[in-house]
């Protein structure tokens, strides 16, 4: 069994508040990874961390006792619309996307206070193409004060490295900064959030937990977070539909994301997955013109030394063929290695071509292409050898 114990909240010898319970792996032979999970913010939005409740806990706990078959004890309580929904409907889905899960049953002493406080509307921000893209959605465009995104968060729980590596924290640092650049510019609060959750992750469970913990995170932050927004990393519903189940057992996000997320409700704080409405290439085509984006996009999954976009991985590739179909290449030439891109970019355009019919971004690159009269490769040139896509002119 898995208990979840002693809930607190305290200001940490780091002078930040934290939030934590101790984590014990009871009549298991795989050892907790760590004592206790937590989270910690500036020590001056500590009671903006919410301690009456074991929400922020359960996800990760929850998957773990699934994957192990074991039952989840947590000594204090929980959200009754959270407990509900998990253990009615969320549990099957996660056992729909692994075949490793089993249901486990959740013991809980009593169910939290469902008074709402939180006045925030907040939103992640990683500067990528689907946060900037929700962010120039339900910001710059939104103008109803209920839906329209007035403070941003940037959470360290997972995305910028493994949680013991010594590069890790310089690449949440340099990326906090950035995140914390465009907030100024737009005049919103950022607040940073840190939390030890991927001290707990397994290469079995791929990227699932890294999810987890986003929402998790904002499930720390209840008693301020009326609505959030979480900013699909799968865009276009027909795709999620179509090439979802590709992704089980790897990657929730993209399996389940569109009904799997609006489970995760408490009777304080709302999830909203925002972006499965367009295509990704809408997005990039919203964000071409916006001076934001032209400053601080980043999407690059190669760590350069000052963790700028390198302008030949999948990313950036898939990143800036459309702004040239487009004819916006160069206004990110500043946050984008061009070189690189010219280099890369006629194999990559053959790679779309060939892919078209099996992948579903590479459809839609051709597609796109097409829709805006812009040349690609003619797909008889196009040959796949040692699997290698090559153009034979």
């Amino acid at each position: 069994m898995i208990e979840l114990s002693g809930l607190r909240r305290y200001v940490a010898p780091s002078g930040r508040a934290r939030l934590e319970v101790d984590v014990k792996f009871l009549g298991m032979e795989v050892a907790a990874p760590a004592e206790t999970m937590y989270f910690e913010i500036d020590k001056n939005f500590g009671g903006m961390l919410v301690d009456d409740t074991y929400d922020p806990f359960v996800l990760p706990a929850l998957y773990q006792a699934m994957f192990f078959h074991t039952d989840l004890q947590i000594r204090g309580d929980v959200s009754k619309k959270f407990y509900k929904n998990l253990t009615w409907y969320a549990e099957k889905i996660l056992c729909d996307f692994s075949g490793d899960l089993t249901p486990a049953k959740i013991f809980v002493d009593g169910f939290a206070p469902t008074i709402a406080t939180g006045t925030l509307i907040g939103a992640g921000i990683s500067c990528g193409v689907d946060s900037l893209s929700t962010l120039y959605d339900r910001f710059i465009c939104e103008d109803d004060s209920d839906y329209r995104i007035n403070a941003l968060f940037f959470f360290n729980c997972g995305s910028n490295g493994e949680f013991e590596h010594p590069f890790s924290p310089r690449v949440a640092q340099t990326r906090c900064q950035r995140s914390i650049a465009v907030a100024g510019e737009l005049g919103l609060p950022l607040c940073p959030v840190d939390t030890n959750l991927h001290q707990f992750w397994r290469i079995e469970f791929g990227e699932t937990l890294f999810y987890l913990s986003i929402y998790s995170c904002v499930f720390a932050l209840q008693n301020a977070i009326r609505r959030y927004y979480v900013a699909s990393s799968y865009a276009g519903y027909n795709e999620i539909k179509t090439n979802g189940p590709k992704f089980s057992h790897y990657d929730i996000s993209t399996f389940c994301e569109s009904y799997f997320v609006p489970l995760l409700q408490t009777e304080r704080t709302e999830l909203i997955i925002d972006g499965c409405q367009g295509r990704r290439v809408d997005k990039i085509r919203k964000l071409a013109d916006w001076d934001i984006a032209q400053k601080y996009l980043n999407v690059c999954h190669r760590y350069t030394p000052d963790l700028s976009n390198c302008g030949g991985c999948g990313k950036c590739l898939r990143t800036l063929l459309p702004l040239e179909i487009l004819g916006k290449l160069d206004d990110f030439a500043n946050v984008f290695d061009l070189e690189n891109y010219r280099k890369e970019s006629l194999n990559h355009k053959a790679k779309c071509v060939a892919g078209a019919e099996t992948d579903a971004l590479c459809k839609q690159l051709v597609d796109f292409a097409a829709e805006n009269n812009f040349p690609m490769p003619a797909r008889r040139d196009c040959y796949t050898l040692d699997r290698q896509v090559v153009i034979f002119d």
